[in-house]
């Protein structure tokens, strides 16, 4: 009898085709492995997802530009104009921006990436693949919105640079802080995706309950105001959310105002490699019981 890993057939002259179907090998390095193997799907997945975002609408693709800019506009004014929040010296669009950019990426990833099991449950239904890709590219729309922000960013900055004569956007290795928080906070988003879309899976309101959260959730982290706006003696309580060090971060590599909070960011990155392990186990343990729900 030919064999063949993973389900391959070999095909030798007067020889019957055979296909063997072997059980997954267990383990870390066979799950990043497996991974490797089926990333042309997982840049499949990721760019059907962020064209779902605008196919079937009257403006197309122009849709997906122009949503970043609600948030923009409305936080800018309400914060900015109307409540005049301090804003460490910067002007107030700038400051806003750089809270809200990381945070968006963030919050967009986890509610993306909470209703990734149903959005793809015709293919999953259908073909096997490591049923880990689907979380990683649910996140992908958060990256283009991502992207666009930083575009955003940067008019804004050289409007600035225009008008006031003062590049308030720091040039220089700084820049790699905010590099790194921006892949941090993927990575903290994935790490609560792995629970939260198991629950959507058998929970459908899972997501409508998760909005109002995040919602509270960011008014919790220095998004419209400065961590200075805090007294010192009562600021620990502020770090106890993770991502206000990763806001405070990003913030500080981009413009420099603040302070880069190091062992905050020690401690965040501490409970998100804890909660990512937990989050895989769990994802692994539960993920046949749950295909066989959608």
């Amino acid at each position: 009898m030919s064999r063949a890993s993973d389900g391959a057939a070999i095909d030798r002259p007067g020889e019957t085709e055979t296909w063997v179907i072997e059980p997954a090998r267990e383990g870390t390095a066979a799950r990043a492995i497996e991974l490797w193997r089926y990333r042309r799907l997982l840049w499949f997945l990721a760019v059907r997802t962020v064209k779902d975002l605008y196919e079937g609408t009257s403006l197309g693709i122009f849709w997906l530009f122009a949503r970043p800019l609600f948030p923009i506009l409305v936080g800018g004014f309400v914060f900015g104009g109307l409540l005049r929040l301090p804003s460490d010296g910067v002007p107030f669009v700038l400051f806003f921006m750089t809270g809200f950019v990381p945070w968006s990426l963030f919050d967009r990833s986890i509610l993306f990436g909470t209703k990734c099991l149903d959005q793809h449950k015709s293919l999953i239904k259908r073909l096997y693949f490591p049923r880990l890709i689907s979380p990683i590219a649910s996140v992908a729309p958060a990256a283009a919105y991502f992207l666009i922000y930083m575009v955003l960013l940067t008019l804004v900055a050289l409007f600035y640079l225009w008008k006031d004569g003062v590049l308030y956007v720091r040039v220089g290795p700084s820049l790699l802080v905010a590099l790194l928080m921006s892949v941090f906070t993927v990575f903290c988003a994935l790490s609560v995706i792995l629970w939260t879309c198991v629950f959507q899976a058998r929970h459908k309101e899972t997501r409508f309950g998760l909005r109002y959260f995040m919602q509270f959730w960011m008014y919790l982290t220095p998004v419209f105001y400065p961590i200075s706006l805090v007294p010192p003696e009562h600021r620990w309580l502020i770090f106890i959310n993770p991502m206000a060090s990763v806001v405070a971060a990003f913030r500080w590599g981009v413009l420099g105002v603040g302070e880069l909070p190091l062992l905050p960011l020690a401690t965040s990155f501490g409970i998100a490699v804890v909660a990512m392990a937990a989050g895989i186990w769990f994802f692994t343990a539960n993920e046949s019981s749950t295909i066989d729900r959608l």
